[in-house]
Formats: structure tokens, C-alpha cells, sequence
């Protein structure tokens, strides 16, 4: 035996093994680097894990196949080993300073009781209390507890955090946040009959759709009640409506076919407005049958296309196998024949835009009828298909009504990146509405002067604390001087929203002409400076109204965040914003 152990050579791996710390602090090094100039959590990750795979796996590798399958001694100078072990532990500081600097608690928990972990077993082997096994597996118990407590926490029971008050300029006030993922679309209406404005939300990733019920006046600043109504997969967006005509404020549900969900439109069935409060009074009903796995249906309104007292269902999709388009679901002109759903008819508007996320309805020609403009764009239409559209409405009793819709292309340029939302406004009072939509730099109006047949355009430059994706963007009168204002929020940036960009902000102008106008922009909220990763993301600002939410004479605003979230928390859904400007 003694014979056999002298025969065994060696191998020295030690020059080998600075090779690959040097290769793997210079990677880690442009890992850093890339995260200070881009902000970008990912990249961070690959980088690091790449560094760690050098000093860790390969190793591994070399070790399994010399000493176990050649039975060939190794040999590693002790300064040699001792380098790498303890640039593992700088690696895992630099990770764990990154994840709390970028927000993600849960992950600077999970990491740092692993690296607290690393620490105890270095010090255990330097003292020498156990053999290598024994280390080993003391080192794989300690991430099985931990993934044991942290996994179930971030996934299952989803905590909430309170928004920091420092990047408030107008007052934030939660509505609601049940700590449900991704809340996507907002629509109201007075659903219980008392005089105030409640909010329908639905949570895409949970499937949750939530009524929040505003609590009067008195409790406007307190979180408001809210139910669940139904759960759905993949809910995309709700929006209210009396879809029965029985007075009752029911809610349709477009959801698309995301997490292996089948995609659809739904009503969820009202109550009396005095039993809307109870969870067990609403019915859900099933898909209208001819919406069924028809594409991935993202954005939906109730709105009377063809003028007969009934409400209508109007439905925009995005993506291309199959193309959702844009729709309108005719209601049954009976109100017991509404609630079979067989009963309801699909009309085709565009059934080749990609994307229909956020249309409008105006009457663009004052010919009587509401149109609709869109804005086909998101992060994958291609550069020479963004364009905003605008749907000329054939009009009511008109059978090309139930026929693809004329379109005229407003605008086209690939300007746009992600759902970018229209808005109308007639600003220079000629009954004609204007078409207003957001780039990264500049606020476009395509001024409307004879009834959609010209569009001139109009740039405003965006000053640099708002150069940014922006996907929301309404008007109204904000400081009462009797002119429309516009309203900007922004959207994340792979997963990034920095501080000192503002999240939420209004622009005025001075004079009488829009269009050569002096604007100034104001902050609402700046940038909370969260760094995502993955499907957890910074501010991604989805919809807004105006609304005097605390009857004080001014109009405050109501919005929903689809995305604020890390593994574990989610920071923002429902909110109102107070508005300072103006009191009564």
C-alpha cells in the first residue's frame, strides 16, 4: 500500500490557479464597472457568476478528472488556495452591496446568511474542528435551510414596503396593495351608489381582480377597503361597465395566454350596487366563445360602439401567433339574452396590428361617432410598424360598422418602444381633437386642423430629469389656469428607474398657442433608484385619472404601478396623488 501512495505523481495546479483568479477578478472588475455605468442587475450577475465559475467549477472539474478518474495527487501552493477562497468572499461582499444599493432585500438576506455561512466554515476549517466532508455538508445543510425559509417567503406570502417619503413632491397615498404582483389597469366608476368613485385593478401574475371602494372624504387618506370579485390566469386588463343593462356596475376581463393560460374576454356579473361589497354576490361568466385562444389580449374597454344603449365590449391585443388585433364585441340588445355569452358577436376593427394596448376613443372628424387611435408599439414591433393609427368609425346603423375599420396612419417612425399611450385633447378649441403621445425626449402633438386629413407636428423637448421612457400620458387642468396640462409617468429601463429621473411629473405652458408655447415641467415623484431583476422591476407607470379625490377643489390623480416589486416585496399598486397646488 505504502508503495502504491509513492507511485501516485503529482500535479502542481498553483500557477494554474492564479491564471484563473487573475482572469476572474478582471471579469468580476468589468462586472462592476458595467453596473455603475449601466444599471443593470442582470449583466451584474452573469458577470459575477462567470467569475465565480473560474475559481469554483473549473477546479472542480480539473479535481474530478486528476485525482478521481487518474488518481494523480494535486497540488496547490497554500497562498494559492487561501487567494481564491477569500476572493470568493470579496466577490460575495461586492454581490451583497450591489443587492442592497439596488433594493432587493430578500436576495441580500439570502446571500448574506449564505456568505455567513462561507465565513463559519472558513474559520471551522482554519481551527480545524472538522474534516473536509464534514465542512462540506455543514455548508449544503445551511442553503437548504435557507431556501427553506426565504423561497416560500418571496414567492407565497408577499410582503409590502412603504414608498420612501423623500422622493415624494406630491403627497403619495396607498389605495391599495394587497401584495399581489404586477396590478395592470385601472378603470372606475361609482359601483356601491355612494357618490364617489371606486377602482377596479386586476393583478396579472395572481389573476386577482380587485374593487377598491373609495371610503369618503373623511378616510380618503387611509388605505380603502377592497375585495376580490374573481381570480383569473394571466388577467391582462378589466375595466367597468353595465354589460346587462340592469343599473349594476359589472366588470370585463380581457386575459391572454401568458403562463400557459388560455386566452379570452369575460364579464364578472354585478351585484346590486348595496351587496357590490360582498366578494360572494359577483358571478363570473365564462369567455365570450369566439374570443377564446384568439392571441394574447392585453387591453380592454367598455364602450357603446354602435349607439344602442347597450354597452359594448372593445378589446386590443399584441403579438403575432396568433394576432389578437383590435376588436369590438357587440352586447345582445336584450338585457336577458346579455348574460348568455354565446349571444355576443366579434367584429373585427384591425385584425393585423400587432399591438393595441392603450387606444382612445374621440370623434376625430365631428362626424358624430367616436373613433379610435392607437399606437401600435412595443419592445418587439418592428421599426417599420410603429405607427399611431387612427380608426375612423363607419357610424351606427352603418353595416361597414361590423367590418374592418378605415385606417389612416397618422404618424410613422419608429420612435416608440413600449405600449406607448395616446391621448386627445382639443387644444386650440376648433372642435377638432389633437393626438398627444410621449417619446424619450419629446412630447408629440399632431395637431388636427381640418377633421384628420392634416396632422402637423408639434415637438416638445423634455428636460433631461424626464428623458426617459414615459407609457402614460394624460391631460388635464392641474393648477386651474383654465389650460390643459399634460401628465407624464415613466416606465423602467431593463428594470432600472434612477433617482434622479421624475417617475411622475406635469408640464404647463404660457401664452395662448400650444404650439409655440414656453413649457415648464414640475416633478410629482422622482425615481426610487430600484434595480431590477428579471420579472422584478423598477416603476413601470401603467394608467392614471384625474379626479378630485378629497373634494378640495383641485384635481389629484389616481394611477396604478404595474411593476415595483422584488422577490419578496411589492412596493406600490393603487396609489392617489395629492395635489398641492390649488385648495379651495
Amino acid at each position: 500500500m505504502e508503495i502504491l501512495k509513492k507511485n501516485i505523481s503529482k500535479v502542481d495546479i498553483s500557477y494554474l490557479m492564479v491564471i484563473l483568479n487573475f482572469i476572474s477578478l478582471l471579469i468580476i472588475l468589468y462586472g462592476i464597472v458595467d453596473f455603475v455605468i449601466n444599471f443593470y442587475l442582470l449583466g451584474f450577475i452573469i458577470f459575477m457568476s462567470i467569475g465565480f465559475s473560474l475559481i469554483i467549477i473549473i477546479p472542480a472539474l480539473i479535481f474530478y478528472v486528476i485525482k478521481i478518474l487518474n488518481s494523480r495527487k494535486l497540488v496547490v501552493y497554500v497562498r494559492y488556495k487561501d487567494f481564491s477562497l477569500y476572493q470568493l468572499l470579496g466577490i460575495s461582499f461586492a454581490v451583497l452591496l450591489v443587492f442592497l444599493y439596488s433594493k432587493n432585500y430578500i436576495l441580500f438576506f439570502l446571500v448574506g446568511i449564505l456568505v455567513l455561512g462561507y465565513i463559519i466554515g472558513l474559520f471551522i476549517r482554519t481551527i480545524g474542528y472538522f474534516t473536509k466532508n464534514k465542512l462540506i455538508i455543514t455548508r449544503i445543510l445551511i442553503f437548504i435551510i435557507v431556501l427553506s425559509i426565504i423561497i416560500p417567503y418571496g414567492f407565497l406570502a408577499r410582503g409590502t414596503l412603504p414608498v420612501d417619503p423623500s422622493v415624494q413632491v406630491w403627497k403619495l397615498h396607498q389605495i391599495d396593495n394587497p401584495g399581489y404582483v404586477l396590478p395592470n389597469g385601472l378603470d372606475n366608476a361609482d359601483v356601491n351608489k355612494d357618490g364617489f368613485d371606486d377602482y377596479i385593478t386586476n393583478y396579472e401574475w395572481d389573476g386577482h381582480l380587485r374593487i377598491a371602494f373609495h371610503p369618503g372624504t373623511a378616510n380618503v387618506h387611509q388605505r380603502w377597503k377592497a375585495i376580490n370579485i374573481g381570480r383569473i390566469e394571466n388577467a391582462e386588463s378589466s375595466a367597468f361597465g353595465d354589460f346587462d343593462n340592469d343599473n349594476n356596475t359589472d366588470v370585463v376581463v380581457a386575459h391572454g395566454e401568458e403562463f400557459g393560460a388560455q386566452s379570452g374576454v369575460l364579464i364578472i356579473w354585478a351585484p346590486n350596487a348595496s351587496e357590490s361589497e360582498n366578494p360572494e354576490k359577483w358571478i363570473m361568466s365564462t369567455d365570450i366563445p369566439d374570443t377564446r385562444n384568439q392571441g394574447q389580449f392585453h387591453f380592454v374597454r367598455g364602450y357603446d360602439i354602435n349607439k344602442d344603449n347597450f354597452t359594448d365590449i372593445v378589446v386590443g391585443g399584441r403579438g403575432t401567433n396568433p394576432k389578437a388585433g383590435l376588436k369590438w364585441l357587440e352586447a345582445p340588445n336584450d338585457k336577458i339574452q346579455s348574460r348568455n355569452m354565446s349571444n355576443w358577436k366579434v367584429h373585427n376593427i384591425d385584425s393585423t396590428i400587432e399591438s393595441a394596448h392603450g387606444f382612445e376613443f374621440g370623434d376625430i372628424d365631428q362626424d358624430g361617432d367616436d373613433d379610435i387611435v392607437v399606437c401600435n408599439s412595443d419592445w418587439d414591433t418592428k421599426a417599420s410598424d410603429q405607427k399611431i393609427l387612427w380608426y375612423e368609425n363607419p357610424g351606427a346603423g352603418n353595416p361597414n360598422q361590423i367590418l374592418e375599420w378605415n385606417k389612416t396612419i397618422i404618424y410613422q417612425n419608429p420612435d416608440f418602444y413600449t405600449k406607448e399611450q395616446v391621448a386627445l385633447y382639443d387644444f386650440n378649441n376648433d372642435s377638432f381633437p389633437e393626438v398627444l403621445i410621449s417619446t424619450v425626449s419629446q412630447i408629440y402633438i399632431f395637431n388636427n386642423s381640418d377633421g384628420g386629413t392634416r396632422w402637423d407636428l408639434v415637438k416638445i423637448s423634455k428636460p433631461p430629469f424626464t428623458t426617459w421612457r414615459t407609457r402614460t400620458l394624460e391631460i388635464g387642468d392641474l393648477n386651474k389656469d383654465l389650460k390643459p396640462d399634460i401628465l407624464g409617468m415613466l416606465i423602467h429601463h431593463d428594470g432600472y428607474l434612477p433617482r434622479d429621473k421624475a417617475v411622475v411629473y406635469w408640464m404647463n405652458y404660457s401664452g395662448s398657442n400650444f404650439a409655440n408655447a414656453t413649457w415648464q415641467t414640475n416633478v410629482i415623484k422622482w425615481g426610487d433608484g430600484f434595480i431590477g431583476l428579471g420579472e422584478y422591476n423598477g416603476e413601470k407607470w401603467d394608467q392614471a385619472q384625474f379626479i378630485d379625490m378629497d373634494l378640495d377643489g383641485d384635481l389629484d390623480i389616481v394611477a396604478n404601478c404595474e411593476e415595483f416589486n422584488s422577490l419578496g416585496f411589492v412596493y406600490l399598486a393603487v396609489v392617489w396623488f395629492e395635489n398641492p397646488l390649488v385648495s379651495s
